[in-house]
């Protein structure tokens, strides 16, 4: 081989090389993401599993009430759950505000009981217990999620005081 061929053909290594070399950084530009983080919600009696009344859409609640929020963290580019992310609901009752960690349930977990829970893809769940001193009346409450790319917000209830928690004795 000539020099002039062992030239070319070091210098299509090279290429071909530096090309191997750029595709983690382009794998890693489209992992990024393209759209807004995005964050709903709805209240649940979290009642026992054998309750007719468990997972039933509710925003009136006694006390002793175990009122449960459940909560999805979207990625607006691509419509998918954004698994990463760390959710957080903060209910203002009685002059302070309190915040309750989601529980992410796209993986197996267990209760306090250290019974199994049902997997729900792209659902966190937290659960509230209506104090026994609770006074009636709406309980304002908002969540924030915050995922592995430091995309933040916050979601609240549309509607105002009529779609808050109720407390109703």
């Amino acid at each position: 081989m000539g020099t002039k061929t062992w030239i070319v053909s070091l210098a299509a290594l090279g290429l071909f090389v530096g090309l191997l070399a750029a595709q983690p950084a382009a794998a890693q530009d489209s992992a990024k993401p393209v759209g807004k983080l995005i964050l709903f919600a709805d209240t649940a009696v979290f009642a026992n599993p054998g309750s007719p009344d468990n997972c039933t859409l509710r925003n009136r609640f006694k006390r002793g009430d175990n009122v449960g929020f459940r909560l999805y963290a979207i990625d607006g580019g691509t419509n998918t759950s954004e698994d990463s992310a760390k959710v957080t609901v903060h209910i203002e009752f009685g002059g302070k505000t309190y915040d309750l960690p989601a529980k992410f349930r796209g993986i197996p977990q267990k209760n306090e009981k250290g019974a199994p829970q049902p997997i729900r893809p792209g659902m966190w769940t937290a659960k509230w217990i209506v104090p026994d001193d609770a006074p009636t009346g709406a309980v304002k409450y908002s969540a924030t999620a915050t995922d592995k790319f430091g995309r933040t917000v916050e979601w609240k209830p549309e509607g105002g005081e009529p779609s808050w928690v109720t407390i109703v004795q």
